[in-house]
């Protein structure tokens, strides 16, 4: 027992050695990125996950696996391959796998099975590459133009938008990056695929209920530039500083509450049981 526990000890700390540097450009990450700020509470539900399903993982009766040492290389290489080549993302997905490899090599590949959810959603604390988060945001801040700018006509507001600035009485609005609504998106997906596990929610259900966080991100995000927009008209001064940042969590509130409404909904009709 005092050896399994050492090699547990030794394999730890050579994986946190290996990741220092990963961990160091993620935290700068979640400092500065707003659409990753949630990360630093990712590792916080891995944890709690595996607390929850502590008494379960106590029964497996499992034993240790040889593909611990495949999917610790397979993470060495990941590692060794971002760093060569600048990919920061390639670069700290090895931290899945060296998680991954620990688990199988010290319990088995039963524990691993059993621990895939946690170690799966490590990867909402990891930004994605700028290629493909530009790619997913410039749509985005489009629609969100064209959304709010329809919003406002629909309100009798008078409004013009060339195409990513709306022009109000008194303001014009600039649908940056920053407000595209990616960044409560990224959070949004993260909180409904932890619902969809607690609220045990599976198959198509699981599936929509996850999804449906893309179309709630959207137009909360329309309804917040509108809110912006509206203010603005009267004052400018209330669509900058402290309501425009105010005003976004007050969106991204409603946006969680109408998850929170919508896995009840599901949980009502499919007779699921309720979120722990």
């Amino acid at each position: 027992m005092r050896t399994d526990r050492l090699f547990l000890t030794i394999a730890v700390g050579a994986a946190c050695l290996l990741s220092w540097q990963n961990f160091r450009k993620l935290w700068d990450d979640w400092m500065t990125l707003p659409a990753y700020s949630h990360g630093i509470l990712v590792p916080l539900v891995f944890g709690l996950l595996l607390y929850v399903e502590r008494d379960r993982l106590r029964t497996l009766h499992d034993s240790p696996s040889g593909w611990g040492i495949v999917l610790t290389i397979l993470g060495i290489l990941c590692l060794a391959t971002g760093t060569v080549s600048g990919l920061y993302y390639i670069q700290q997905i090895s931290i899945l796998f060296l998680v991954a490899g620990i688990v199988a090599g010290y319990w088995g590949l039963k524990t691993l099975n059993a621990t895939r959810f946690p170690i799966l959603y490590l990867l909402f604390m990891i930004p994605l590459p700028y290629l493909v988060f530009n790619a997913i945001a410039l749509p985005l801040q489009m629609l969100a133009a064209r959304g709010s700018a329809r919003l406002l006509e629909f309100l009798q507001i008078p409004v013009y938008r060339e195409g990513n600035i709306i022009n109000l009485p008194h303001i014009s609005l600039g649908i940056v990056k920053a407000c595209s609504g990616i960044q409560s998106l990224v959070s949004l997906l993260a909180i409904s695929v932890l619902l969809t596990r607690l609220g045990h929610l599976k198959g198509v259900p699981a599936i929509l209920f996850t999804l449906s966080a893309i179309p709630i991100a959207v137009v909360a995000n329309m309804i917040r530039i509108a809110g912006a927009g509206i203010l603005g008209s009267m004052n400018p001064d209330l669509a900058e500083g402290f309501f425009h940042l105010f005003s976004g969590w007050v969106v991204f509130v409603f946006a969680f509450l109408s998850l929170i409404l919508e896995i009840r909904l599901f949980q009502r009709f499919r007779r699921i049981p309720d979120v722990a």
